[in-house]
């Protein structure tokens, strides 16, 4: 009986020494992070705020305090071969803790942040009445059949979990590095947004495959993902590649260079070419607006390069006088005004050439020559018109109407003939 009093002395004394060891790391674990953190805080000062906000926070706490929990227990359960439930638990709290805080920082949906919440809290509160281990034992057990594979409950949760783990962790790295790339003013534009939507996107991709992967989901499998994914690259880069290939055909033939002053489709386009790009011709019109026209709109459409060997153009104004005209006079007045019109050629000279005579009229073209139609064409022809306006009404040539023929019809059974009818009796 001596002997069993003294065993159960002898253990609880151990126990309670072996308790006591255990709390003594706990104590010596937070002192030295508190004096570790307080050292950071003080000795580092970065110039980004992120950090700086980082070192400020209790995140530097928790991971000392991580650190040596996490070297203290295996030399406890491998080097003395203690017990190391204490020690097991208050890693396990500073966990909680870490994750709890980082909830807290990074969720803004109150509802996903309290949800968070509980179910860190909930993981401690098992673990230490010791669910856990027999909850995981079953779920390792129960299994769920999808056709010819059977797959676990907890290869379900661990998918589950890496894969809502990984999206956050993709989303919130790629708006970190759209707000990063957002400050690089001296890249353009549209290159800061590929690089972000691009960024995204891989890592969204990753954090999916990577769960299905958990999840037991043969790759293999979606091959035909793969191929649709092709079918509508293929289709999206159609017009890409045809673009591309018609930029080529554009260089060799050089039918377009810089310099040229081109019009397309009967004037709707008609601009001074700045650049040939893989895609697109750069066009800059009189008004200074500047067309991205495609290569394969060059190569197909209609196109007028007023400077391909020359850049002297002929241009005209039509015009149409009454029979009253003196012809001969109107031709001498019309090629005296182009003549000393500024930036006309008089070599070539101005001419005048009769087209038709109609109903009512005669129909002639004034032809003049440009040097330079990049400066402009309807310039010239505002001013043209009103020196010939001006000297048609010195000369009284008239610019005829087109005729009208009234026919006015009396009808006694129109209600507007009884009326009037009714109004005289």
């Amino acid at each position: 009986m001596a002997t069993i009093t003294q065993s159960i002395g002898e253990l609880s004394s151990y126990l309670n020494s072996n308790i006591t060891l255990q709390g003594a790391v706990v104590l010596f674990s937070v002192a030295i992070s508190l004096f570790l953190s307080s050292v950071v805080k003080k000795s580092y000062h970065p110039k980004s705020g992120q950090i700086q906000k980082f070192l400020d926070s209790v995140y530097p706490f928790f991971f000392f305090s991580i650190i040596f929990l996490g070297i203290s227990i295996p030399f406890f359960h491998f080097s003395l071969s203690l017990p190391t439930k204490i020690l097991s638990a208050t890693l396990l709290l500073f966990l909680t803790l870490t994750a709890s805080s980082t909830c807290n920082k990074f969720i803004k949906n109150p509802f996903l942040k309290f949800s968070a919440q509980i179910v860190n809290w909930t993981i401690l509160l098992f673990y230490n009445i010791g669910i856990i281990p027999p909850l995981v034992h079953y779920l390792s057990h129960a299994s769920l059949r999808l056709g010819h594979n059977s797959v676990t409950f907890l290869t379900i949760l661990k998918a589950l979990f890496v894969t809502v783990s990984f999206g956050w962790a993709a989303n919130t790295f790629s708006n970190y590095i759209d707000r990063r790339v957002k400050l690089q003013k001296h890249l353009h534009s549209s290159f800061r947004l590929l690089i972000s939507k691009s960024t995204k996107t891989l890592l969204l991709t990753f954090s999916i495959f990577l769960g299905l992967s958990l999840f037991g989901v043969d790759l293999k499998a979606l091959s035909f993902l793969a191929g649709a994914a092709g079918v509508g690259i293929a289709f999206g880069l159609q017009n890409i590649l045809s673009n591309f290939f018609c930029g080529f055909i554009i260089l060799f033939d050089k039918s377009v260079k810089p310099g040229d002053i081109i019009c397309i489709r009967s004037g709707d386009t008609y601009g001074i070419v700045l650049d040939l790009h893989a895609r697109y011709v750069s066009v800059r019109t009189r008004e200074g607006k500047k067309h991205l026209i495609p290569n394969q709109l060059i190569v197909s459409e209609k196109l007028e390069n007023w400077s391909f060997n020359d850049s002297t153009i002929r241009m005209e104004i039509p015009f149409r006088v009454s029979y009253d005209s003196d012809l001969i006079l109107l031709e001498k007045i019309l090629v005296e005004i182009a003549e000393t019109t500024t930036r006309v050629l008089n070599n070539p000279s101005p001419s005048v050439r009769f087209t038709s005579l109609i109903d009512n009229a005669v129909e002639l073209k004034l032809y003049y020559w440009v040097a330079d139609p990049d400066k402009g064409v309807n310039e010239i022809r505002s001013e043209m018109i009103k020196r010939i306006w001006k000297a048609f009404r010195e000369n009284n040539i008239k610019i005829p109407y087109p005729p009208r023929e009234v026919f006015h019809r009396s009808d006694e059974k129109t209600p507007l003939s009884s009326l009037l009818n009714s109004t005289t009796k």
